[in-house]
């Protein structure tokens, strides 16, 4: 997969060197304070507003995670087909025979689940970096990975689209539900694995107040249930789509990627499309 070329609307992509395996192996653990250090080079995070969104230069997004709030910064945008990341997906799985089930962490791990039967279509990988060198992946505009953290997400998979479930709200029908598979590694390298079968609604779209200014979004939850028994509630702000040919864009998220974990949160503070 070759990066393309980031100069839409005068918005640039840092000027760092990224590889994809970043995203999979971090080792570096994220201290506190660490990711707000990243704000200092921009502006101050608690006097965060539009004006100062638009004057960024690069395509930022404001995180937080663990009680630290910053600024992360467009590090790579690339594009890729279904095929080519199902592809990397069968390397891996061939690679480890088995991954430990859920948070249990035990002896007797059992092989992966199948994965979530994926869409045909052409998947944006956008990566932003931390001040300390951490790492979060947004797929299509979900949390997809992260890497420099304590634990570190590896991938979370759908097997719908985010135009498909916004489209049937918008028809007044409701949602199908859907699965999740998620993968995720601890410090020590035990890696986990937990599936769950998610619904989704939203209410109707609001105008919202956003680093950049007032958007019109639709505030919709994601509600899974685990294969444990235990549940996660994920929050979006999204905004619906005015072109047949463009998705849904994700301005704002709060992720629980697996069952028990930190939240990862989100707002766009300079959009890349």
């Amino acid at each position: 997969m070759k990066p393309t070329t980031i100069t839409m609307g005068g918005r640039l992509a840092a000027p760092l060197l990224v590889s994809g395996a970043l995203m999979l192996g971090g080792c570096s653990s994220l201290e506190q304070g660490q990711i707000a250090q990243t704000a200092l080079a921009f502006i101050d995070s608690d006097q965060f507003d539009a004006e100062r969104a638009r004057a960024l230069p690069y395509a930022t997004l404001r995180l937080s995670y663990d009680g630290n709030t910053g600024m992360v910064v467009l590090a790579s945008l690339e594009t890729a087909t279904r095929k080519d990341m199902d592809a990397t997906d069968a390397a891996y799985q061939q690679e480890h025979a088995g991954l430990t089930p859920l948070a249990a962490l035990s002896s007797s791990a059992t092989p992966v689940e199948s994965k979530a039967r994926q869409p045909s279509s052409t998947t944006e990988l956008a990566r932003f970096e931390t001040a300390d060198h951490a790492f979060v992946r947004l797929e299509n505009g979900w949390l997809s990975g992260t890497a420099g953290f304590v634990t570190d997400l590896l991938d979370m998979r759908r097997d719908v689209l985010l135009t498909t479930l916004m489209s049937a709200l918008d028809r007044g029908e409701s949602t199908p539900s859907y699965v999740i598979h998620s993968r995720w590694q601890r410090a020590d390298g035990i890696e986990g694995y937990a599936q769950g079968q998610a619904s989704w609604q939203c209410a109707p779209p609001s105008v919202q107040a956003l680093p950049l200014g007032d958007q019109t979004v639709a505030q919709c939850e994601e509600n899974i249930l685990w294969q444990d028994g235990s549940r996660s509630v994920n929050r979006y702000a999204i905004a619906p789509s005015t072109d047949a040919n463009a998705a849904p864009r994700i301005w704002a998220a709060d992720v629980q990627p697996w069952p028990d974990s930190h939240y990862w949160s989100w707002e766009v503070a300079r959009g890349w499309w």
